[in-house]
């Protein structure tokens, strides 16, 4: 799953985990949080931009690296 900035990776990780429901489909709605398209996964591997993830099974959770 994609987590777009400049949300905290690890409050999602964290929302996802303990099963936020309200939290994490509200990211979802706007957008925030999704499924890696096509498009994105290759503009990443185009761009090689430094990534960051955290794995919460059965997710991975991935999210540009801020000031990196």
């Amino acid at each position: 799953m994609w987590v777009e900035l400049p949300l905290d990776l690890i409050e999602v990780a964290e929302a996802v985990a303990e099963n936020d429901a309200a939290k994490v489909s509200a990211w979802l709605a706007d957008g925030q949080v999704g499924k890696v398209s096509e498009t994105k996964a290759l503009e990443l591997v185009e761009t090689d931009p430094p990534l960051w993830a955290v794995v919460v099974a059965p997710w991975v959770l991935i999210q540009n690296r801020a000031n990196a």
